[in-house]
């Protein structure tokens, strides 16, 4: 499963969004604004170039203690911090420049922790776990279909290629 966890996790934190924080994730959705661009990479780093250190090294020190449901957390709750200031931008080049530096301007360590362990409780892992396979059973599926339509270009590739070698050179010129 590890080859597929990022691209898996990043839809099981947009189901999350949605309802965690629905009105932003309808702002994002009505702008047509893919947040994972950003989100992914929080997700492969848990967050190394993308708060500050103080805050940082408490998100680490709660991965660490309790895993990888604490990256869903503390993602949810820096957008939770800057909800109303995106609710505020009205365009997508905008809201994705603000999503480009909005973690460098939350300072406030206990104001984060306290949205990512009070405002997104109930957060069971069971739930994540559910999620994560069902979206890793959906990626598993598009994967072979497009592995199908890739097999099928390179046949017919192919055959093109074959139809068209029986021409020589000297018989395209006339």
């Amino acid at each position: 499963m590890a080859p597929l966890t990022p691209q898996v996790d990043q839809r099981v934190f947009k189901d999350l969004m949605n309802e965690k924080l629905p009105r932003l994730h309808a702002h994002f959705e009505q702008y047509k604004v893919d947040f994972s661009l950003i989100t992914f990479n929080w997700f492969l780093v848990v967050f190394v170039d993308s708060v500050v250190s103080d805050i940082l090294f408490k998100i680490w020190d709660a991965f660490l203690y309790e895993g990888p449901k604490i990256i869903f957390r503390f993602a949810l709750a820096l957008f939770k911090c800057k909800e109303e200031e995106f609710l505020k931008l009205q365009d997508a080049m905008g809201i994705f420049k603000y999503l480009r530096y909005f973690t460098r301007t939350i300072l406030d360590a206990r104001k984060l922790m306290n949205m990512a362990f009070v405002d997104m409780n109930p957060f069971p892992m069971r739930q994540i776990q559910n999620r994560r396979t069902f979206h890793l059973e959906k990626v598993r599926l598009e994967l072979t279909e497009l592995e199908a339509i890739r097999q099928t270009f390179l046949r017919e590739r192919e055959t093109s290629q074959e139809g068209r070698a029986v021409i020589s050179d000297d018989e395209e010129d006339n």
